[in-house]
């Protein structure tokens, strides 16, 4: 349950880079990401989560809130229906619940490492031009396109058949994504209410 809060954590922060390309090439769509994301020092923004479990009918939806700040921080914080945060700073992962919080230092755990490591070449724009990780195919036109994203490593192949993200270019910045896990369960997270380079208060970051 951890592995999987961590990596669609990673997966928001893909989310979060914004583009400004139109009619554009694959090519100069990636190039463009890269150029808007490192102008990105700070973000906040509400989401909306929705997980679907193949064998139910049943939908569970959650909400929270994301934190960014360049180089390695980072705050995802779920807060209805229930409570739970990650967080990264630097070398320290923090999680926390209503049961307890546990902390992780990312230099001494291989897992985590290899997470933080996709987390923050996300921020910076790589991850959708990112061969090592991902087999990625851009498609669209107009104001509408999307990166269809099937991974090639694990632990993240093990856990995902695909993520499709999808971009609004008009209105610069990612809509949504659908990741499809192995089972067939599949997870869609809207971001709302998005803010960008504002200055964020360093107590959000705090491991307590």
């Amino acid at each position: 349950m951890k592995l999987k809060i961590g990596l669609l954590v990673m997966l928001w922060i893909l989310l979060s880079v914004p583009s400004r390309a139109q009619n554009y090439t694959p090519a100069q769509v990636r190039q463009q990401i890269n150029a808007v994301a490192s102008r990105m020092k700070t973000m906040t923004c509400d989401f909306v989560q929705t997980k679907s479990v193949a064998m139910l009918k049943s939908k569970l939806v959650s909400r929270g809130h994301m934190y960014y700040a360049q180089p390695n921080k980072l705050r995802w914080e779920y807060t209805t229906p229930y409570s739970y945060t990650f967080l990264l700073n630097g070398q320290t992962v923090w999680m926390k619940n209503e049961k307890g919080s546990n902390r992780v230092n990312v230099a001494q755990s291989k897992m985590f490492k290899e997470i933080t490591r996709i987390m923050m070449s996300s921020v910076v724009g790589s991850c959708v031009s990112n061969s090592r990780d991902f087999n990625v195919t851009l498609q669209g036109k107009g104001n509408n396109w999307k990166a269809i994203m099937k991974p090639k490593r694990n632990p993240m192949k093990q856990m995902f058949k695909a993520i499709t993200v999808y971009f609004d270019m008009k209105r610069a910045m990612v809509i949504g994504v659908k990741m499809i896990e192995q089972n067939n369960d599949a997870t869609s997270i809207v971001l709302q209410n998005t803010k960008l380079n504002l200055p964020i208060n360093e107590k959000v970051f705090s491991v307590r």
